[in-house]
């Protein structure tokens, strides 16, 4: 179980980037292998057997909770290899009666239901059950990794930081990861990278482990401007592990916001939408779409996406993306100031307060957007989408020496926003 508990990570990293090369980073040369070939099949059908034999297994005896609790593990990884969000609530299911049936500890299983919450954006739910593992007195150290994780995302980063702080081993992976978390959320992303260089060493020869930490230091180059080493740390992902799917997203994202090569782009993310089912990459293609002025297409994308995302069974993964399109692109503003609100409530953070006060700025409110700014989300944050909102809310509040001077911090980000963005924090600039 604790060699698990990195996978539930939501690791976004919030950093600003440095001045981006206009060199060609991608070579379909490279990759065309991965796209050439259906690599997830194999992993799938293996899967697939696996979960038959313990159903079997528990078919004959029904009540006994290592076969449900397997049971419940491997549908998790069915999810995460495939994106069918109905095997992570299966998965909840299993779990919950093996709660029920285990005489022994329950901190593991605990530690399950923690791990599937923060898959699902869950992070009420999240902390309580890592809490309630907390309470079995056993496992403790990872279940407060787990706890700092669900912490991170609530905004409550005093208690969290504490948790970090009290640990002993210093140099494991599973506390490096949170440092390196840590030190990002702190503005520090030199320091962020260094720490998760330092975890992936520890784990470079654990298959499963390689993906997941190489991916990610793939996301922070990428958020540093460094994006040659953002391609190099996907493909070597990709030779190791030709199904993960981050990584072939990490270089469809590189094609089009660096190389602005959006037909490369869009044939690796139709590629990708064959084979799993992750409403993300709608998204990503709808922005393609707009950006090569087909508004048609890009609408058509939008509306797709909001249908499936929106969707009750995904319950918070993508609120994000969902409010954001409420306050612009579908003229929602009533909807995404609702939903918005929610979220604020849940997890007060400097980016939930950002999306709060856009979605009173896109609704015409631009002093509410103001105030929220000034209390909630100012000097709180280095995210660069958040930093673009803060120019604009103070340029339309009449503060433009101040809504220039985010705005072009945000524009030091170009890789990380896409053209689209940056387009739009160019012409605010100009206003």
């Amino acid at each position: 179980m604790k060699n698990l508990i990195w996978l539930f990570l939501s690791f976004a990293v919030l950093s600003c980037q440095s001045k981006v090369s206009e060199q060609k980073i991608a070579d379909s040369a490279d990759y065309d292998q991965f796209l050439q070939a259906q690599p997830s099949q194999q992993s799938l059908e293996t899967l697939n057997e696996e979960i038959k034999f313990w159903e079997n297994k528990l078919s004959s005896s029904p009540n006994s909770f290592t076969y449900i609790s397997k049971l419940a593990g491997l549908k998790s990884r069915q999810f995460r290899l495939d994106g069918s969000i109905e095997n992570i609530h299966i998965s909840d299911s299993l779990y919950k009666k093996a709660v029920e049936l285990n005489p022994f500890s329950n901190a593991s299983l605990y530690q399950a239901l923690s791990g599937n919450s923060i898959t699902k954006h869950e992070f009420v739910e999240a902390k309580k059950y890592a809490e309630m593992a907390l309470a079995e007195g056993d496992k403790k150290t990872s279940t407060y990794y787990l706890l700092f994780d669900a912490l991170m995302e609530l905004g409550e980063y005093q208690r969290a930081t504490g948790i970090l702080n009290m640990q002993e081993n210093k140099s494991s992976f599973d506390y490096l990861v949170r440092a390196s978390k840590l030190a990002d959320h702190n503005g520090g992303l030199d320091k962020a990278i260094a720490l998760m260089e330092q975890a992936f060493d520890r784990v470079k020869a654990d298959h499963s482990l390689f993906s997941w930490a190489k991916s990610n230091l793939g996301d922070m180059y990428g958020h540093a401007g460094r994006i040659q080493d953002s391609y190099n740390a996907y493909l070597e992902v990709l030779n190791k592990n030709p199904e993960h799917w981050h990584s072939l997203q990490g270089i469809a994202w590189i094609n089009f916001a660096h190389d602005k090569n959006t037909s490369e782009a869009k044939r690796i993310l139709n590629k990708m939408k064959a084979h799993v089912n992750d409403p993300q990459i709608n998204f990503i293609l709808a922005e393609i779409a707009e950006y090569e002025n087909n508004e048609a297409l890009s609408t058509e994308l939008k509306k797709a996406y909001y249908a499936q995302a929106s969707s009750p069974e995904y319950l918070g993964m993508y609120n994000k993306y969902l409010i954001l399109l409420e306050a612009e692109d579908l003229r929602m503003p009533d909807a995404a100031l609702t939903r918005a609100t929610a979220e604020q409530e849940k997890r007060p953070t400097p980016e939930m307060y950002d999306l709060l006060a856009w979605s009173y700025f896109q609704k015409g409110d631009h002093k509410k957007a103001l105030e929220l700014a000034t209390a909630h989300i100012e000097n709180k944050t280095s995210h660069p989408e958040v930093l673009y909102h803060l120019g604009v809310i103070f340029k339309m509040n009449n503060f433009a020496k101040k809504g220039n001077t985010y705005l072009k911090e945000a524009l030091e980000s170009t890789f990380e926003l896409g053209p689209l963005t940056t387009a739009k924090i160019e012409k605010a600039l100009k206003s």
